[in-house]
């Protein structure tokens, strides 16, 4: 391992549920506008609670996106959980296990791995970007009592869509 002190491992971040309830509440916002257009009864209140709805929809995400863990960072000491409102650390000497697992399908080979921490207080999971090498790195640099188990998963056949 050398003179390595850390391993680092970024978690990319898409607000897939705040832009699904977006969308919804941006059709029934359409659907009133048609309403609209149509010359049918409608209540100038509808197109408040709905436009109401999607902005607080949207700013709930933004603020929930502070808060979503962007990169996990262990070292010999502790394991830094990192976003862009605060870091929370869990100590080495709390840390049980982490289980590394990697996917991939056939024609883009391995392209994912999953990163599983088990602590005294409870456990966190995260997708991170793929490192083929994060498995071994941890192995070498968490202490005996951790126990760091590496999964390759069978590549598989691409979802048709």
């Amino acid at each position: 391992m050398g003179t390595e002190q850390s391993v680092r491992c970024e978690v990319p971040y898409f607000p897939s549920a705040v832009v699904g309830i977006s969308l919804v509440w941006l059709g029934g916002l359409g659907v009133v506008g048609l309403r609209w257009l149509r010359h049918q009864p409608w209540h100038p209140g509808e197109f408040l609670i709905f436009g109401g709805m999607l902005v607080l929809t949207v700013c709930t995400g933004l603020l929930r996106s502070r808060y979503v863990v962007r990169a996990v960072e262990f070292t010999k000491a502790q394991v830094r959980l990192e976003s862009r409102a605060n870091v929370q650390t869990v100590r080495i000497a709390d840390v049980r296990a982490v289980w590394v697992e990697h996917t991939g399908d056939t024609v883009n080979g391995y392209a994912g791995t999953s990163l599983e921490l088990d602590w005294r207080h409870g456990s966190r999971s995260f997708v991170c970007d793929h490192d083929p090498t994060l498995g071994q790195a941890l192995v070498r640099l968490l202490p005996s009592h951790v126990t760091v188990e590496e999964r390759w998963h069978e590549l598989q056949e691409p979802l048709s869509g």
